[in-house]
């Protein structure tokens, strides 16, 4: 069947009075790990099917199929209607409709069209790059997925877009008589083959062995409490996982967020704005429209230190008595479109002076490694692929095995200084057993007073 078919036949087996929405989803992807001057695995795959929802008597039911027919959509809608117990309970009602959009890929280069020798080429390129004097080992992993989405439901519309996600990581490795350590770049977006670009692989591959070498003799961080500089990765994964999380509507109504019922109120200092953006140009974290057709929009997290608005899918929207505003991200076909994040980041400020001025005794940030978040308390860990200590505005010796730890709002309220330097990291969130790509960045950012561990 083709696509308008099946939603047109979908339509039809929907009673009357039911919400009823169905996304189509077509992914192709290909996957390598070289590590050691060996390719580890090489994988291509693809995938297609449908997944639907129905809403009745204030319940949903979910189910999906990979064959894309008449039979299969019947069963489908049997099986998520048999889902749904009798009785009648609280209703919400969806009055989504969606626009009627085909859209244009985002690429110049279809990366379906590249031959796996031409990726296997860059891979290699860039473990040359990296392999220097006093790296112990590199590896490189590569990914690409590129997925068409149609989607519609019984109000009315279909849209119909691409996504297409290339990315690369490099880790250099390094080892002395304390420790092996590591650091991590990466390159990727939303957009084509040419968002790999050969020299920009170089050089993230050079400079992850520039990093690594910094640790070579390094000691660990001493705890305590300082003055702390983060650069834009970790200032991005504490926006992202710390705060971002919590701004997410279900967690709201889930009761398991720190910024319920904070709307409209200064939850941070009034140099501070968040914003999660999924329109902006090639990120890896931005998209056309949401997986509940929506499209996307810019969205104000925070501005000058209030909080300005949550995260949505319709379902939070209706359920708040607010405005949907295309938060609603899906995995695949058969996954529940949730409230999530896209491109998060603290927005630049004006600070010109050199950030680490006045800084008596501190600890700089750089690059994340690993850490843990809870939204409901706010309490988190970040660690960093290293760090550097500062001393009456100087920096002193490298350190390793850094780690922020703290409250999300204490934190938040405890910056001080915010600089000009934009950048986004490239990454992929987990929430609920889906992985969507997003990417979380900012400027330099100072804070007074914090935790700083070693781990």
């Amino acid at each position: 069947m083709t696509d308008d078919s099946l939603i047109d036949y979908f339509k039809k087996l929907v009673k009357r009075g039911d919400f009823g929405e169905i996304k189509i989803l077509n992914r192709s992807s290909n996957s390598i790990l070289r590590e050691k001057g060996k390719n580890r695995f090489v994988t291509q795959a693809h995938s297609s099917g449908f997944g639907i929802r129905i809403y009745r008597n204030g319940l949903w039911a979910l189910a999906s199929d990979t064959n894309l027919t008449e039979k299969a959509l019947t069963t489908a809608v049997e099986r998520a209607y048999a889902s749904i117990p009798a009785g009648k309970k609280g209703k919400i009602e969806f009055d989504h409709k969606i626009k009627e959009i085909e859209a244009a890929p985002p690429w110049k280069k279809d990366m379906r069209d590249v031959d796996i020798s031409d990726k296997l080429d860059l891979i290699k390129g860039a473990e040359e790059a990296a392999r220097i004097k006093k790296i112990n080992m590199v590896t490189v992993a590569y990914a690409d997925q590129v997925d068409h989405w149609v989607i519609s439901n019984t109000n009315g519309g279909r849209v119909s877009f691409y996504e297409s996600y290339p990315r690369m990581m490099v880790s250099s490795f390094v080892k002395d008589q304390i420790s092996m350590q590591s650091v991590t770049k990466s390159l990727g977006g939303n957009g084509g083959f040419e968002i790999m670009d050969y020299n920009k692989i170089i050089k993230i591959a050079k400079e992850a062995s520039a990093d690594a070498i910094k640790l070579i003799g390094a000691k660990p961080v001493k705890g305590g409490n300082y003055d702390v500089v983060l650069d834009h990765s970790m200032t991005g994964v504490y926006t992202h996982e710390a705060f971002g999380h919590a701004t997410e509507a279900d967690a709201v109504m889930n009761k398991s967020s720190i910024l319920e019922n904070k709307l409209g109120r200064a939850v941070g200092p009034d140099i501070v704005t968040i914003i999660d953006d999924p329109t902006i140009k090639d990120a890896r974290g931005s998209y056309m429209f949401d997986q509940e057709g929506s499209m996307a929009k810019k969205r104000i997290l925070v501005e000058n230190g209030v909080l300005k608005s949550y995260l949505h899918s319709n379902e939070t929207a209706e359920f708040m008595g607010l405005e949907p505003n295309g938060a609603a991200r899906a995995m695949s076909y058969s996954s529940n479109p949730i409230p999530r994040m896209s491109n998060t980041f603290i927005a630049p400020g004006d600070f010109s002076d050199d950030i680490i001025d006045g800084i008596k005794e501190g600890i700089a940030f750089y690059g994340f490694q690993y850490g843990y978040t809870d939204p409901g308390s706010g309490k988190f860990m970040f660690k960093s692929q290293y760090g550097r200590t500062i001393k009456n505005g100087m920096f002193g010796d490298y350190v390793r095995d850094a780690a922020l730890a703290g409250s999300t709002l204490d934190v938040l309220n405890k910056i001080d200084a915010i600089g000009k330097d934009l950048k986004l990291d490239e990454g992929t969130c987990g929430k609920l057993g889906q992985w969507v790509p997003v990417t979380s960045g900012g400027p330099k950012i100072r804070i007074r007073g914090v935790v700083v561990g070693g781990q």
